[in-house]
C-alpha cells in the first residue's frame, strides 16, 4: 500500500541533531518504498516538494541541551497546512512546543508519534499529562525503553519500541589505524562528556585522540576536528579502532554507537542504560561509570591490547539498519490507516 506521509520534526534542520537525521533518513527510506514523503520542519532556505522549511528556530535549553524549535505561531499554522492530503501524519516529540504540538493535535484519524527523550518529568508530569489529553487517538512509538519510560509518565501511554537507524554501509574491509580513538558529538554541551575524552587521553598517552563536532575545546593531546561533512566523520570511524562516548546522561537512544558499530569501529561507552540497550557484547563494547576517567582507560587499554574485529562490530549494528527497522515503521503506519478505516467504518 503506497501513502502520502507527512513527517512533522520539531527541531531545525540549520542544527541537525538525532531526530532530525532519523527523520530525514527515514524519508529516504520511505521514498525507497514508494511512499511519497513531505518533511515538515523548522529551517532556513527553500522548501521544495519534498520538504516543507518553516524558517529559523528558536533556541530552547532542555535536558542538558538547546533545541532549536519552530514556536511561533505562523510556523504552527503553515505546519497544519503541510498537513492536508496526508493518509499518516507521523509526528516526532508530539508533546515539544510549536509546531509538533500543534501538528499533533490537527492529525485526527491518521497519527502516529515518536517519542525520543528520555528524562525524569519531575514538575513537568502533571502538565505534559494534560497535554497529552489533548492530543487525538495516535500509535505511539518509542525509540528505546528508555524514551517508553518516559512517554509513559507523561502520557500514561504505553509505547511500541522501535529504535532509531541507520543507513548501513557494506561490511568494512581493509587496515584500520590501531590507536585511533574518536569522539563525537558537541564539545562543549555538558551531557556529552568531552571533558572525560580530554582527560583520557592525558592518561592513556599511547593512543592518538581526534574528537569531532561543534563548539569550543581546551587544547590538550586532543586534535579537534571541529563539525565535518558527514562523509568525512563516516571515514574517520572508518579508519579509528575505537570510538569512545563518555555521555553522562539523557540519553534515550546510543545512535552514535551504531554509527560507530556499522563501521566495524569498537566502542567504550559510558554505562548508560539506552547504551546498553543498543550493544552489550563484550567482543566489541566495554562500559565504564560516569565520569569515571580510571575505569575507562582501564577499558579502553584493554581494546588497544585485543582489537575487535571490525566485522563483528558491523554484525552488532545490523538491527539497526533502515531495512530492519523500516518495516516496523511502516507496520504502525498500517495500524493507523486500519484504526481510521474502522472509525470510518
Amino acid at each position: 500500500m503506497t501513502l502520502r506521509v507527512a513527517l512533522v520534526c520539531p527541531y531545525s534542520l540549520d542544527h541537525p541533531g538525532g531526530v532530525a537525521t532519523h527523520v530525514l533518513g527515514l524519508a529516504g527510506w520511505l521514498r525507497t518504498r514508494g511512499h511519497r514523503v513531505v518533511v515538515v520542519a523548522p529551517g532556513s532556505g527553500e522548501s521544495t516538494a519534498d520538504l516543507h522549511l518553516l524558517g529559523t528556530g528558536m533556541s530552547l535549553p532542555f535536558n542538558g541541551s538547546v533545541a532549536h524549535l519552530g514556536v511561533r505561531p505562523d510556523q504552527a499554522m503553515r505546519a497544519r497546512a503541510a498537513l492536508d492530503g496526508a493518509d499518516v501524519v507521523h509526528v516526532h516529540e508530539p508533546l515539544t512546543p510549536g509546531i509538533a504540538y500543534a501538528a499533533a493535535r490537527a492529525a485526527r484519524g491518521r497519527l502516529v508519534v515518536t517519542h525520543h527523550a528520555h528524562y525524569r518529568p519531575g514538575l513537568l508530569a502533571v502538565p505534559l499529562r494534560l497535554r497529552s489529553a489533548l492530543l487525538p487517538p495516535r500509535v505511539s512509538i518509542a525509540v528505546s525503553s528508555a524514551a517508553a519510560e518516559t512517554a509513559r509518565a507523561v502520557t500514561g501511554v504505553q509505547a511500541t519500541v522501535v529504535p532509531n537507524a541507520v543507513g548501513l554501509p557494506e561490511a568494512p574491509v581493509g587496515e584500520r589505524e590501531q590507536g585511533l580513538v574518536l569522539f563525537l558529538g558537541r564539545l562543549d554541551e555538558p551531557r556529552k562528556g568531552h571533558p572525560t575524552f580530554a582527560a583520557l587521553a592525558e592518561r592513556v598517552p599511547e593512543a592518538r585522540f581526534v574528537a569531532i563536532g561543534p563548539g569550543d575545546a581546551g587544547g590538550g593531546r586532543v586534535e579537534h576536528l571541529g563539525a565535518l561533512p558527514d562523509d568525512e566523520r563516516d571515514a574517520w570511524l572508518a579508519r579509528a579502532s575505537v570510538l569512545v562516548a563518555p555521555n553522562r546522561f539523557g540519553e534515550s537512544f546510543g545512535i552514535v554507537l551504531v554509527e560507530a558499530l556499522a563501521r566495524g569501529c569498537a566502542v567504550i561507552a559510558s554505562d548508560l542504560p539506552a547504551f546498553r540497550e543498543v550493544v552489550d557484547d563484550p567482543a566489541v563494547a566495554g562500559f565504564f561509570p560516569v565520569d569515571d576517567v580510571a575505569a575507562a582507560a582501564t577499558q579502553l587499554r584493554a581494546r588497544l591490547v585485543s582489537p575487535a574485529d571490525p566485522h563483528a562490530a558491523w554484525q552488532a549494528a545490523r538491527r539497526f539498519s533502515w531495512d530492519v527497522v523500516g518495516p516496523q515503521v511502516e507496520a504502525a503506519y498500517a495500524r493507523s490507516v486500519a484504526a481510521t478505516a474502522d472509525d470510518i467504518g
